[in-house]
């Protein structure tokens, strides 16, 4: 009987932690994923559910539907839902929408008055380049309104997020693991962190024996922004990543919550 107990003291130590530290969702999704069978639900009021399973206090939606069908229709569908007051909205973006500057950037204006707070390009799926002769007058609204952007992993070359952090020093970078885990790139991602400031990593997928210390230690805790990709994933993973770092509990609560709070508090009107 030992055991079991044990067991269960270290799953309510857990749940006590995660509640505790107030976690805030970088990377949640509605509409229907390119894998359904792994997701639970694909509306709101699912979402909201599986949030309150998770001890989840908030946080940024997108909507599948934004990188497969139609990123005007997503980013309605999201800006007309009630998400409440502790629930955003991520836009995304295509760079034909800023080909008239100031119509591109009445739209993020607007925008952002409906709940928006953060920014999502597929420039892969989208096929297009995030160099300034293509989407150059995107970036720099997004740069303007101190608008965070986030980008999967596999949808720009190493280069090409060199060249968006270094080019947009004021525009904040999230790069996200997206349908490959980000663990295995290291090598890659840990200079781009030592000489950009405006990077930071989403830790879905970045699950590696003590990787949340070293990228504090390296780079301090403001370096990582907490997200799970729910309901495609459980947030267990990520969270625990964190409720059980070998970290301080500032340390702790800046990646649980408060970079991604002060991250949606700086977005500003153009």
């Amino acid at each position: 009987m030992a055991q079991p107990l044990a067991l269960a003291e270290l799953a309510e130590t857990y749940r006590q932690q995660r509640a505790e530290l107030g976690f805030l969702d970088a990377n949640l999704w509605l509409g229907r994923p390119r894998q359904p069978e792994f997701a639970r639900g694909y509306d709101l009021a699912a979402l909201q559910q599986l949030m309150a399973r998770y001890d989840l206090q908030g946080g940024v939606v997108s909507h599948f539907a934004g990188l497969g069908y139609s990123p005007a229709t997503a980013n309605e569908a999201l800006l007309r839902a009630e998400r409440g007051p502790d629930l955003w909205a991520a836009v995304t973006l295509l760079p034909e929408r800023f080909d008239e500057e100031p119509a591109g950037r009445a739209y993020l204006a607007a925008a952002i008055v409906r709940g928006a707070r953060l920014a999502r390009v597929f420039p892969g799926t989208h096929h297009f380049s995030v160099r300034s002769w293509c989407s150059g007058a995107l970036f720099q609204a997004l740069a303007d309104s101190h608008m965070p952007v986030a980008v999967w992993r596999t949808e720009l070359s190493w280069e090409d997020l060199r060249y968006l952090c270094a080019t947009y020093p004021e525009l904040t970078v999230i790069l996200e693991s997206g349908p490959q885990k980000i663990i295995y790139h290291s090598r890659v991602y840990y200079p781009l962190l030592a000489q950009h400031q405006n990077l930071r990593l989403e830790l879905h997928s970045l699950v590696s024996y003590l990787g949340v210390e070293d990228l504090a230690a390296r780079f301090g805790a403001r370096s990582m922004i907490f997200g799970s990709y729910l309901p495609v994933y459980d947030p267990n993973a990520a969270m625990m990543q964190v409720t059980h770092a070998r970290l301080s509990l500032e340390e702790k609560r800046l990646i649980a919550r408060g970079n991604l709070s002060e991250l949606l508090a700086g977005v500003r009107q153009l």
